[in-house]
């Protein structure tokens, strides 16, 4: 029966968030803010961002809006800031908004917009999705299962590019910017068109291994935009509501399109898609080549030599410094340590760069370090430690380094740094602005800035007193990447639909476009060595460097003459800045209710602590289970900070008739997490003697576990120490009772785990280097002598191609021979035979991995394949027990055979690979009867979840 609930498992975890358990260390102090409409909850020194973020959630709330249904209850939104990540997310199971607080430095990728504005106006939409979707089939589904109910409801009927388009969309009408108004969101389908692509909505919807497909927030974003454009400001509210209530059960979302549209559901998409390539003007345009594989090229820079420095990668190679030199021969310098972004700057043989490191106990604690690497030795030295840096340069003699710096605070500065990561200059920011890209310029650091109304301006800086001079004022287009030459500047500008290359001219105020060739997608990052310019442009096929000859030449009296090659038409700064950031048309939906964030006012809010210790119990969902022969039904607890997790559960044996309770915990506030459980079995029953006994039992557990973290540089490395101590009560009626008397006992479950392992490209099936390590030692300290311990590894190499993986692992295990307690099996034995927990036992084994094809192809909108890869294994196991072998003596159990995998995606969102196995046993099956071919379906370990915790560990039965 277990397989029977393989696909109701599946989608229980479909939009399920990782949220992490026990992220902050005890000395961490939270506040609250509760109204009617808005909860947030945030740490200390947070409390004008907190009262800024309820205010506005109240104002949206306030808002007149045909398209959504008033929140019903404040949802408690919980502001995260102490990590370098820029997110945020909306969650079932419990109901909450995590906020991730630092904003992020390149204003290409997601605009200028103040963080926590944007976040509040994206993640509260998807808090009303959810509100209006807690209706019909729905409800019933809530009823039966709780909040995770209503979760699978929703990822069953709503596609999840429905709630975030809709979400970014709200971004676009609240404010005057939104990623709706940002020409980079548009890049991807724009380079599609370009280059002739066009893909079926199923891969537009589940991506694919080896061409480069646009998310779900772009594809959203341009159906959703159109449904409003064309239906009117309620379609979308009709269509997700007959969804959400399962009208029509059979793809209800897609019934409700057409009874709305009066459209199929395909005429829709295709309609939609075509319409936005017309708004889009690329109908018939091809400018951009399309390349296979997607190989992306960035942030270039010249060396002193002339020679180009670029970030190189693609779905095979992960990122590394790539030298290119003038007659074309490429190097590898170094694989890029883990890192949020590809940028770095070069001077004098040198790179710098930040790279991401977590801390080893709390989640939500992580930093973004300063590294400095030798183009020529290739030797690196992380030169700060525990720091918050961002988008560093350095200085022209490379003796210097500024970068921006995000504390914990959420105040932003620019620091002046030495090669030894030695603070020189905290440059003062006392109107709290967002610094990206800063250079050095002489004295003056030249930086894109960005200010609390979420407008941009290009100022430079002086480093000895501070003082900010803006060179091109105050805009809604977005800034970034500036390098100056002489009076010259060139940066990248979103201006008329397209991030291009702009050049200033400090003098005479004036600004051109470096003429490029045709395109509508856009460039980043332009470097110059003497007259050539090269930029790293966005295509189908990845991002590219492109090259071209450009004039520096400074703009003439009148501003208007043409220079040579490759610069446009000067004009003055006020001038160029009045051309749109991008054409307003139906992408962005007229029907704006202006720029919320300058209209809603500061409310007078009360702020208050937040108990850590408050809503410990916090119950949100109710799992019923079958698995033969067992039923049961398990209650999930979490409390809103997740430093607290519990499980009440029941279940029934109907084999051997016996009935249990129990309840589970762990509490991950203190540096080692504690375990703990009660578990209480009625009417267990077992032969004794040749006459069956009954009895009760008890059995409690407590112990530490502490899961560590230990990435950093190249590598991606977890260890847990765990140790649990469990004690088992039975109770005996009479005459056993008198008999058998107390049999009570204590054990201890010891374990270690260990990994290692680097990074992973898109395409590879493993790490192509990783050691996976399991220690575990399980005794008794009372009445038995029972021991059971195993110690098994596995190691990973790369393989003939490069996606290709040779995994080798090996195991040794065993228990002792006395009489006593039994427990469960958990040796890794030989695939194809039967198992169990034998006197001694060793393994070794081999598997190659290797893909076959890439289908990029789907049916009914159910399940869509992504790739088809193999294995080749041999396993050899050796294992000797009198009870069940019959001897003492090693006995062999070897096997081979092959392994297919299909790499899925169920209800176009859900990752999930599944397996066939065929072994064949080169030797008898002592432990079964299977024969000698033998097939089975090889599921994720995670797959499916254990409805409760009690099956972690356990024994057999004492008799």
């Amino acid at each position: 029966m277990r397989t029977g609930m393989i696909f109701f498992a599946v989608l229980l975890l479909i939009r399920a968030e990782a949220q992490t358990f026990g992220g902050h260390p005890p000395v961490q102090r939270w506040k609250q803010i509760r109204t009617d409409r808005a909860w947030v909850i945030f740490p200390t020194g947070w409390d004008s961002t907190a009262k800024r973020a309820a205010s506005l959630l109240n104002a949206i709330e306030s808002m007149p809006d045909s398209a959504s249904v008033p929140v019903k209850r404040a949802v408690p939104v919980i502001l995260q800031h102490r990590t370098t990540i820029s997110n945020g997310y909306v969650g079932l199971a419990p109901f909450r908004s995590e906020w991730l607080m630092t904003p992020p430095v390149n204003p290409f990728t997601l605009g200028s917009l103040p963080w926590a504005d944007q976040l509040g106006i994206h993640e509260y939409r998807h808090i009303q999705q959810y509100q209006q979707f807690n209706r019909g089939g729905a409800k019933l589904f809530r009823w039966i299962l709780g909040e995770q109910g209503q979760a699978l409801a929703n990822a069953l009927t709503i596609p999840d590019w429905y709630f975030e388009g809709e979400a970014v969309f709200q971004e676009t009408r609240l404010s005057k910017q939104g990623r709706g108004r940002l020409p980079a969101f548009y890049n991807g389908y724009r380079a599609l068109w370009e280059a002739d692509r066009h893909y079926s909505y199923q891969k537009l919807r589940n991506g694919s291994y080896r061409d480069y497909v646009p998310g779900h927030y772009q594809l959203g974003q341009l159906l959703t935009s159109y449904g409003y454009d064309r239906y009117g400001r309620g379609f979308w509210k009709d269509v997700t509501n007959d969804a959400a209530a399962m009208r029509g059960v059979f793809y209800p979302f897609q019934q409700a399109v057409r009874r709305y549209s009066g459209e199929s559901f395909k005429e829709f998409t295709w309609k939609a898609l075509d319409s936005k390539q017309q708004e889009l003007a690329v109908v018939g345009f091809k400018g951009n080549e399309a390349t296979r594989p997607v190989v992306n090229e960035e942030n270039p820079v010249y060396t002193e030599a002339g020679d180009l420095v670029y970030m190189h990668s693609s779905y095979t190679e992960l990122p590394a410094f790539t030298l290119r030199k003038k007659d074309g021969t490429e190097k590898k310098i170094r694989v890029r340590d883990q890192s949020l972004d590809n940028y770095f700057s070069y001077a004098n043989g040198k790179i710098v760069y930040t790279s991401w490191r977590p801390a080893a106990r709390w989640g939500w604690i992580d930093y973004s370090e300063l590294q400095v690497l030798d183009i020529v030795s290739g030797r690196q030295q992380r030169i700060t430690v525990n720091s918050n840096y961002f988008t560093p340069a350095f200085s022209h003699s490379a003796d210097s380094i500024v970068a921006v710096h995000i504390g914990s605070d959420g105040l932003t500065n620019l620091h002046v740094l030495d090669l030894n990561g030695r603070l020189l200059n905290k440059i003062p920011n006392d109107s709290n602005f967002i610094y990206s890209f800063p250079v050095f310029a002489g004295r003056e650091i030249l930086t894109a800035t960005r200010n609390r109304k979420g407008e941009m301006a290009l100022q430079a800086v002086e480093i000895e007193t501070g003082l900010h001079r803006s060179l091109v004022p105050w805009t809604r287009h977005i800034i970034g990447y500036p390098k100056q030459i002489g009076d010259t500047i060139y940066f990248t500008l979103s201006i008329n639909g397209r991030d291009q290359t702009v050049l200033l001219d400090k003098g005479k105020m004036a600004i051109a476009v470096a003429d490029n060739p045709a395109s509508l997608t856009g460039e980043y990052q332009p470097t110059i060595y003497a007259d050539q310019l090269t930029v790293s442009k966005f295509t189908a096929g990845g991002y590219k460097l492109r090259q071209r000859l450009t004039d520096l030449r400074p703009a003439n009296q009148e501003l208007a003459a043409q220079t040579q090659s490759g610069v446009g038409e000067w004009l003055p700064v006020a001038d160029f800045l009045a051309k749109p950031m991008f054409e307003e048309n139906a992408v962005i939906y007229p029907e704006r209710a202006g720029n919320l964030l300058d209209e809603y006012p500061s409310d007078s809010v009360t702020v208050k602590n937040y108990s850590k210790a408050s809503g410990l119990f916090r119950f949100h969902s109710w799992m019923p289970w079958y698995e033969e022969p067992e039923f049961s039904l398990t209650v999930v607890s979490q409390n809103l900070l997740n430093t607290f997790q519990s499980q009440v559960y029941g279940l029934y044996n109907r084999n051997e008739q016996f009935k249990q309770i129990g309840w589970t915990g762990t509490y991950g506030g203190l540096f080692p997490l504690i375990n703990a459980g009660i578990e209480y079995t009625f009417d267990r029953r077992a032969l004794y003697r040749n006459r069956q006994i009954r009895w009760n039992e008890m059995e409690l557990k407590g112990g530490l576990q502490i899961p560590l973290n230990l990435s950093r540089g190249r590598q991606i490395s977890f260890l847990t120490l765990a140790s649990d101590l469990v004690y088992n009560q039975p109770y005996f009626r009479m005459p056993e009772k008198d008999s058998l008397g107390n049999r009570s006992f204590t054990y201890l479950d010891n374990s270690l785990r260990f990994s290692i392992q680097s990074q992973q490209a898109k395409q590879h099936i493993n790490p192509r280097w990783a050691t996976a390590l399991r220690l575990q030692y399980r005794a008794t300290i009372n009445r038995y002598d029972s021991k059971q311990w195993l110690a098994s590894a596995s190691q990973y190499l790369p393989g003939i191609g490069r996606n290709h993986s040779l995994v080798l692992s090996g195991a040794i295990g065993g228990r002792d021979s006395l009489p006593g307690i039994r427990f469960s099996d958990n040796f890794p034995f030989a695939r194809g035979y039967e198992s169990r927990s034998l006197y001694r036992m060793s393994r070794l084994g081999a598997t190659y991995h290797f893909p076959l094809f890439y289908p990029d192809a789907g049916a009914w909108n159910i399940v869509y394949l992504l790739r088809v890869r193999a294995a080749g294994f041999f396993d050899w196991a050796r294992a000797k027990d009198e009870r069940y072998l019959g001897t003492m003596n090693w006995v062999d159990f070897r096997s081979t055979g092959l392994e297919f995998y299909f790499d899925t995606r169920w209800w176009n969102q859900l990752p999930v690979s599944v397996g066939l196995r065929y072994a064949y046993l080169l030797d008898s099956d002592l432990l079964g009867s299977l024969g000698r071919n033998h097939w089975e379906i090889i599921l994720p370990i995670n797959l499916i979840p254990s409805p409760n915790l009690r099956k972690q560990k356990g024994q057999q039965s004492i008799f």
